[in-house]
């Protein structure tokens, strides 16, 4: 037994109980019956016994419990493939990453969807097909191996000679997905950042784990990276306006950026924190974000990360 604020006590195998029944979810009375008695010191119980017959002055009462079923899920996925053959494993893959993409949201960075996020992924033959069918559906072709066109909540990309790294771009596109339909005030350099990462996160020994990007590692090993203070003060367009003019450096710094902050409890608590807060709608700037909430304000993130750059020496985040 425990005890709760506003003087309510549940026993912890029939509190689990019932909140087993709420998320079945059934339109029939619960089988089995649960009981309510309040004691001597106005405590509330529930339990699966009649209290009447050992205390007459305190009845029992009891609870029917009637729940209406719910259609609702986290995620809708469709896989459509035009000319591209997919194997059963490769099906089951996708399947698997991306539930792990949303289990990553969803209990380590507790966005605790209320809502269906939709996933249609479309997969074409090659190149020319894909900016062949961007060109039809949003009127342009752009040089990226993938992108989630939000206005269709779909996910395109072509089959790569990599089949394992177009897999793996599914992932980073689903990311923009989730972000897009829940938090859609997210910095771009967040964005980004949690897409390239999602890219290596897998399943190992029941955990998810995510592996530090090495083609990330080595592009901002041998480029001049921005300075994270501009970085982290760009608004959303201008970063993608430089992110265009500047190849894939500014990508890359994004991802290995937020793989630091993962690295350790703190500082992925602190990615925790500002999701929600754009979660709820704030379109406050991540660098004022940083100066509230970081332990060592902002000079303190900058020196942790040009340490982090010299150190290079974590390989995997486990949650």
């Amino acid at each position: 037994m425990f005890k709760l604020k506003g003087s309510i006590v549940f026993n912890v195998h029939w509190m689990a109980f019932v909140w087993a029944l709420l998320f079945i979810g059934t339109s029939e009375p619960a089988r089995g019956d649960i009981y309510r008695w309040v004691d001597d010191k106005g405590r509330i119980h529930f339990g699966d016994k009649d209290n009447s017959k050992r205390n007459s002055k305190k009845a029992s009462e009891k609870i029917e419990l009637r729940m209406t079923p719910s259609n609702w899920q986290r995620f809708d996925i469709k896989v459509t493939s035009i000319d591209v053959r997919l194997t059963d494993l490769e099906t089951q893959q996708i399947i698997s990453d991306v539930n792990n993409v949303y289990e990553f949201f969803d209990s380590v960075m507790y966005f605790d969807f209320f809502r269906t996020v939709p996933v249609n992924i479309t997969i074409v033959k090659n190149k020319k097909k894909y900016g062949e069918y961007l060109q039809k559906t949003i009127g342009k072709n752009l040089p990226s191996r993938g992108m989630y066109i939000s206005k269709n909540h779909e996910i395109v990309l072509y089959m790569r000679k990599n089949r394992k790294g177009t897999l793996a771009t599914i992932k980073h596109e689903t990311s923009h997905a989730i972000i897009d339909s829940i938090a859609p005030n997210t910095p771009a350099w967040l964005n980004e950042g949690l897409a390239e990462q999602m890219e290596t996160l897998e399943r190992e020994d029941m955990r998810l784990v995510t592996h530090q990007h090495k083609e990330n590692r080595s592009i901002i090993n041998r480029v001049t990276m921005l300075p994270l203070r501009e970085m982290l003060d760009l608004k959303s367009r201008k970063w993608r306006d430089k992110l265009a003019t500047t190849d894939t450096y500014l990508q890359a710094q994004a991802g290995e950026f937020v793989f630091f902050l993962l690295a350790t409890t703190p500082r992925k608590s602190f990615v925790t924190s500002m999701l929600q807060e754009y979660k709820r709608g704030s379109r406050m700037r991540s660098l004022y974000l940083v100066r509230d909430n970081y332990i060592g304000d902002v000079g303190g993130m900058e020196v942790e990360w040009v340490m982090w750059l010299k150190r290079n020496n974590t390989t995997v985040v486990r949650f």
